[in-house]
């Protein structure tokens, strides 16, 4: 359970991340006056979630927040399309590959990070998965100031990119 002060700084501060979900939804073809319902619905639902004793919040609140505005707009989504009778598109199967190689692709980056040392894999979930800045990134990973940091992110990614550029150099695509 959370205090009054508390809930509303975090609100606040979930307030911020407002144009990020908003991006974030827009990617998953979700309108602007739509997302803004959305966010609203799962800001109360946050809040509610957290007044409640039995909760535990194991992530950061935006990215609960954000997770659960995905799942309400998939919900939303989902019964539209059951009102809406859709044609399936001629290209259809132009846009079944152009989705398996998306797909492809994603596992491909997901298997370089998994390739990565273990302080690149924690560097990069901070920064890009949880939002971190780099002064509190290096002093939770143990490097001098904020600076190193940084240059240790950027070598991150360029060793990422290198793994990622040989391994499609040793995979050829198949040609039908």
């Amino acid at each position: 359970m959370i205090g009054p002060a508390d809930m509303q700084q975090e609100l606040k501060q979930l307030y911020r991340k407002w144009p990020d979900i908003r991006r974030y939804l827009k990617t998953l073809g979700c309108d602007s006056v739509s997302a803004e319902d959305i966010f609203q619905e799962a800001l109360l639902i946050y809040v509610r979630k957290r007044e409640s004793s039995e909760f535990e919040l194991t992530v950061e609140p935006f990215f609960y927040v954000r997770n659960t505005c995905k799942l309400l707009w998939y919900n939303q989504a989902r019964k539209e399309q059951k009102h809406i009778s859709t044609e399936l598109p001629e290209n259809m199967e132009a846009t079944e590959d152009a989705w398996f190689e998306k797909e492809m692709k994603i596992r491909e980056v997901e298997s370089t990070l998994e390739k990565l040392g273990a302080q690149c894999q924690e560097l990069l979930q901070l920064f890009y998965g949880l939002g971190w800045n780099m002064v509190d990134i290096a002093k939770k990973i143990g490097l001098r100031n904020d600076k190193v940091a940084k240059a240790q992110k950027y070598r991150c990614l360029q060793k990422a990119k290198e793994l990622i550029q040989e391994q499609e150099i040793r995979v050829e695509p198949i040609k039908a």
